[in-house]
């Protein structure tokens, strides 16, 4: 087995589960070695029949990898996502990663939360992968109990996983940053991933008190930088999601500008 030099290589879909809610856990397999993938990073990921209506890869975090494997968790909301969901084992597929060169990491004798909204459980069940000797609470919040397969799936690979849910229908009532304020109201880092009102509402809450690195999601064309399709404005000018990030520290960037 070899390791190719370039950011692209063929990857075979070995494993599709169905979550609910429109959520998909997928597994490909290489033939070729990966290189090192960090917590944070991710692939920029389609079918090799897409040539012209899909064109453009879309980009998913990496939930886990090997060094011959890696598993995303998608959500449908396009004809993208539909057509990738759909495909069959042992489809071919173009995996063009590990991206991003902003990822999370954990610094020894410091308290560390995880919060987690939505399809964006996928960045940080990565980072406790490498880090939950050091990770005192993971807390995933979601809508309402559409959520209980992918929280199911969830709580299968991280042990003492919080649940949260909007209207109570799932695990404790409240948003996942309410649900962590009532852990305890000092916190020195937070990783978060989520909706933008989500990082928000974790800015507001924990802003100036602990340092928030979220991982940011956006529409991409490339996922390498040379599009410029995924900038986000912040305190050190405009900086691209996929090169720059993506993760970033939450105090530098201008939230409202985010969509």
């Amino acid at each position: 087995m070899q390791c190719s030099r370039g950011l692209e290589r063929e990857g075979f879909l070995i494993d599709k589960a169905f979550l609910g809610g429109g959520v998909y856990s997928l597994r490909f397999e290489t033939q070729e070695l990966l290189p090192a993938i960090l917590p944070g990073q991710f692939f920029m990921v389609g079918p090799h029949r897409w040539k012209s209506d899909p064109f453009l890869l879309r980009p998913f975090a990496v939930v886990d990898g090997s060094e011959n494997g890696v598993e995303f968790l998608m959500k449908v909301v396009g004809r993208g996502t539909k057509d990738i969901v759909s495909c069959e084992r042992g489809t071919s597929f173009r995996l063009r990663g590990p991206l991003g060169n902003g990822v999370f990491t954990a610094t020894r004798g410091r308290s560390l939360a995880l919060v987690a909204g939505g399809i964006g459980v996928a960045p940080l069940l990565c980072a406790w992968k490498f880090h939950s000797d050091v990770i005192s609470s993971f807390v995933f919040g979601v809508s309402n109990r559409d959520w209980a397969g992918v929280a199911d799936w969830a709580s299968s690979k991280v042990s003492g996983l919080t649940v949260a849910s909007d209207d109570g229908s799932l695990g404790c009532k409240g948003t996942a940053p309410d649900v962590l304020k009532k852990e305890g109201d000092f916190i020195d880092e937070i990783w978060a991933c989520g909706p933008v009102p989500m990082l928000k509402a974790v800015y507001e809450t924990f802003g100036g008190k602990s340092l928030i690195m979220a991982s940011l999601e956006s529409r991409m064309g490339c996922g390498i930088g040379g599009c410029h399709s995924c900038t986000v404005k912040t305190q050190r000018g405009m900086l691209k999601v996929c090169h720059d990030g993506p993760v970033f520290d939450l105090s530098e960037v201008f939230l409202d500008e985010l969509i």
